[in-house]
Formats: structure tokens, sequence, C-alpha cells
């Protein structure tokens, strides 16, 4: 891991693997670490990763202020630029998925290919979830509920029943990595301001980047229609659904996503 000075804040990244550069943004609240290997290894074997906290998570700075989708992609972007990083690839899922795609469209040049994950336009465009689900992200911790029993409850957001019935393990260790660092309370509200205030809708069809649109066809936190939605409105963007697969795909699915995003990069030529 290093830390390169982005603006006025400290990012905290790592790169693995060789070829074509390729960015990666993780979503609401989690740092890096939620990519997990299975997913990152043969990524590696193709790209050189480059795999940044956003700030308020990991071990980037965590300003109390100005967090904005905006302010997320400009630090992506400078990031590329501090570590002399020509067109990359970027993909990022979630909250992440709306930061790539302000980041096509502001640094437009900065971004080769394009995948957005599991992600929406924001404002009117926004097929919502259930309530029920988007309370469950608005958890915090507090004197009657850790913040184990806040990820325990809100796991129900992000993976299929199957996933939880089986892998308790493995979302267990999730939570233990994620809390090496934990991302303090203000840092989650600003997250979650900054997913509210979002909106990109008006600039999809300027986006100019080849893109591709996956996600779960059981995510139940943003549910598939965005990602339709995002599809139709982004030129030429190819549209993959996993079936089987919630909000976490790359978690549950991670041979199935690594090649649909290998296969959409590597497509690109010029590698």
């Amino acid at each position: 891991m290093s830390r390169v000075r982005v603006g006025e804040l400290e990012i905290d990244y790592e790169m693995r693997g060789q070829g074509p550069p390729l960015i990666m943004i993780t979503g609401f609240r989690r740092s890096r670490v939620i990519w997990g290997d299975a997913f990152l290894a043969p990524l590696a074997r193709h790209f050189t990763l480059i795999l940044p906290d956003n700030r308020g998570t990991g071990q980037s700075d965590k300003p109390r202020g100005g967090y904005s989708i905006e302010a997320f992609a400009d630090d992506a972007a400078g990031l590329l630029e501090a570590l002399q990083i020509g067109p990359a690839h970027a993909f990022g899922v979630s909250m992440g998925g709306m930061i790539v795609q302000r980041l096509a469209f502001r640094h437009a040049q900065r971004v080769r290919g394009l995948a957005i994950g599991c992600s929406n336009a924001g404002g009117d465009a926004v097929v919502p979830p259930e309530k029920e689900i988007w309370n469950l992200l608005q958890l915090l911790p507090d004197e009657s509920m850790d913040a184990r029993e806040v990820a325990r409850r809100q796991e129900e957001a992000y993976y299929t029943e199957p996933f939880r019935a089986s892998q308790r393990e493995l979302i267990d260790e999730q939570f233990r990595a994620v809390n090496e660092h934990p991302t303090p309370d203000f840092a989650v509200q600003g997250h979650l301001k900054a997913i509210e205030d979002f909106d990109g809708a008006g600039a999809l069809e300027e986006i100019a980047a080849p893109t591709l649109v996956i996600t779960g066809d059981s995510d139940r936190l943003i549910v598939p229609d965005n990602s339709r939605y995002l599809a139709g409105r982004i030129p030429n963007a190819q549209l993959s659904i996993l079936s089987g697969a919630a909000h976490f795909f790359w978690v549950e699915k991670p041979e199935e996503s690594t090649q649909r995003l290998i296969d959409f990069f590597t497509g690109l030529g010029g590698e």
C-alpha cells in the first residue's frame, strides 16, 4: 500500500498485476478490501490494478466534509495524474459506479473503457429499492446495536439468502477486514449525502468511453432496472446481468464477474 497527495487529501492505494491500467472504485463506506482476492487475482493477470480507498474509508484521509460524487471522481482523476498513468480502464460498483460515471464525464481523457456495476443515474431516474432495504443502509451503531449487529442486518441488502447461509465465514472475514480501518460515522453520513445528491442522468449521453453495465438479477438494493436504464442511455453500452447474484455480485460470482470484465476490456483492442 502507498499514499499520495491528491488536492488537500492523502489517498491510500494499492497496485497489483500487469497490463493496461484499470482503476477500481468501491462503493458506500467500504474500503478496497471488499474486492477480495478471488475477484482480484484473475484481473491482475490481465491488468495493472489501481485500488484506492475512497476518501473517508480505509487508510485514506477522513475529512469532516467535502463528500460528493464529483469530489470522489476528482480524487480518482487526481490519483491517476499523480501516478502519471495515462488513459485507464475504470470500474466502479454501487456508489463507485456513480463515481466512474462522473469520472468518464468530467475527465473523459483519462478513461479508455468504462464498467459500471450495480449502480444508478441518480435523481429522478432512480428506480428505488424497497423502503426497508434502503433503511438498512442508514443504520449506525448505538447503545442497542454494535457494529457487528449493524453489519449482520445490512447483509440482507448485499447478498442473496443462499449465499448468506453458505458463506458465513467469508462474510465474517470481510467484516473483520473492513473494520481494521473503520469508516467513521461522519464519513458514512457524508457518503449517504453524496449518494442522495447525485444526479447524473443528464450527462449519460455525453459519456464517450465504451461502456459495460453489469449487475446481479437479485439485487434488492439497486434493482436491475437501474442498470437497464444506464445501458439504454449511454451510447452503445453493453448490458450484462448475472443470474443468482445480489448487490455484491463480484463476491457471489467472482469467476463470472471477472470474465465479463476481462472479455469487455480486452475486446476494446490496443492492449
